[in-house]
């Protein structure tokens, strides 16, 4: 899951009530040059009833969106099947923008077992399926008059439609139907991350955002982490590369170090010493240019040791709000959903959202 500033101050003060089936907008594919959807039931477009195969261009679609749905339950695309509809429209660009309108229950069959082993502990997926049902809800309250709500990927929260359920995190999602977590009565911004290395962020650190529910806490997933402690080395012709598409104009790199920390031990900003000069390059900017799978997060060291650049660090993610194995942790231990979620939002309640 990433998270972009701009978004989250947008979405402050989201509120709560809902009806009793609520749907949510999924982009689940962007630029498209065309669309094939699928269905062996047969599909409808607008309402009328097509054949199996529809194929869309951008200028089939043209300037309306079309709605294609199932006669049965699934339409499939791109080799992966969704409930719910899918439209189609037509962009600025001229390319297709892709939308899975869906029951927010429905959704999130397809997100909890995308975003943590469906293997893991009851109470772990109950703690996601909460998480996530709260962070979708309160992306949609912020999307104002945009099309769609919340992205399919970790830019948003991973959805791999019908190929992401299994039922054991289905029956997660059943058992903590309709519950929302809320912090004086309105919808919190529920961010997780997979591993935080001892102690989750505070959100004011990495973002300004001020809230209680979002302070950093002391987490044990240290014990468990299979992102405990990871070590990455690179050479300075790569680094110079990557800080380049950043715009950074940097020549023979001679050394790396670290400039400054948040209280909880992550990297604010990286100086990069060069042969012109010294460049601050923003810790997570860093991460970025370099990649974010190479360099799992910020809570790192780094040095240049002969010809080499090393980051050796711990963690994976932002490591604001629930670490996910930081839950699993405390479920081993006995803890459930609801006292893993308390711990890792402090203050918050959770509540079963109206008429639900």
């Amino acid at each position: 899951m990433k998270v972009h500033l701009l978004a989250l101050l947008a979405m402050l003060g989201a509120a709560v009530s809902a009806p009793a089936a609520e749907h949510i907008r999924v982009v689940v594919a962007d630029d498209q040059q065309a669309v094939t959807l699928r269905s062996q039931a047969g599909l409808t477009a607008d309402g009328v009833p097509g054949d199996r195969r529809l194929h869309f261009t951008p200028s089939s679609v043209g300037t309306r969106p079309v709605s294609v749905g199932s006669a049965g339950t699934f339409v499939q695309m791109n080799g992966r099947s969704y409930r719910g509809t899918i439209e189609l429209r037509k962009k600025r660009n001229g390319l297709l923008l892709v939308i899975n309108d869906i029951d927010i229950e429905d959704y999130l069959k397809g997100v909890v077992a995308s975003e943590v082993p469906h293997d893991w502990e009851p109470e772990v997926l109950k703690a996601q399926a909460v998480a996530s049902r709260t962070y979708a809800l309160y992306q949609k309250r912020a999307a104002g008059r945009r099309p769609y709500h919340i992205l399919a990927t970790v830019d948003s929260q991973v959805y791999d439609g019908r190929s992401g359920e299994h039922e054991a995190a289905s029956r997660a999602v059943k058992e903590t139907e309709g519950i929302v977590i809320t912090y004086d009565g309105a919808l919190i911004p529920a961010f997780y991350h997979s591993s935080c290395g001892g102690h989750t962020e505070d959100a004011f650190e990495l973002w300004g955002i001020d809230a209680p529910y979002l302070r950093g806490v002391d987490c044990d997933c240290q014990e468990i982490s299979t992102y405990g402690v990871w070590e990455k080395r690179i050479s300075p012709v790569q680094l110079r590369s990557a800080l380049m598409r950043l715009g950074y104009r940097i020549n023979n790199i001679r050394d790396i170090g670290i400039d400054g920390i948040t209280p909880a031990g992550r990297v604010k900003q990286v100086e990069i010493r060069y042969a012109g000069g010294t460049a601050e390059v923003p810790a997570e900017k860093f991460r970025a240019a370099i990649g974010n799978s190479l360099v799992p997060s910020v809570f790192f060291e780094a040095g240049m040791y002969g010809d080499e650049i090393v980051i050796s660090g711990r963690g994976r993610g932002h490591g604001v709000g629930l670490c996910q194995w930081g839950a699993r942790q405390m479920a081993r231990e006995g803890s459930d959903y609801r006292a893993i979620l308390a711990h890792y939002y402090p203050g918050t309640k959770l509540v079963k959202r109206e008429n639900h």
